[in-house]
């Protein structure tokens, strides 16, 4: 079998990824035998107001993202534990 980068995911470790350009970072959630899941907190301004929310993104052992409609860009590397 083909050794894959994120074979050693665990749920509560940082994953860093790609997002509109930026490099960002989520906490695993959810991991199956051939996909992990990280959640991400996001922000955005209306009006002057901050509101804050949660963003699932799903990967594939192998570091891509699971859909490719899916507009973020694949995972790049296992940051540590929180």
């Amino acid at each position: 079998m083909k050794s894959r980068k994120f074979d050693s995911v665990k749920v509560d470790q940082e994953v860093y990824f790609e997002e509109n350009g930026m490099i960002e970072s989520g906490v695993v959630i959810e991991v199956y035998d051939n996909k992990f899941v990280v959640r991400a907190l996001r922000c955005y301004d209306k009006d002057g107001v901050l509101s804050y929310y949660d963003k699932k993104f799903s990967f594939f052992k192998t570091g891509t993202k699971t859909h490719s409609h899916y507009t973020y860009g694949n995972a790049i590397q296992i940051v540590g534990t929180i």
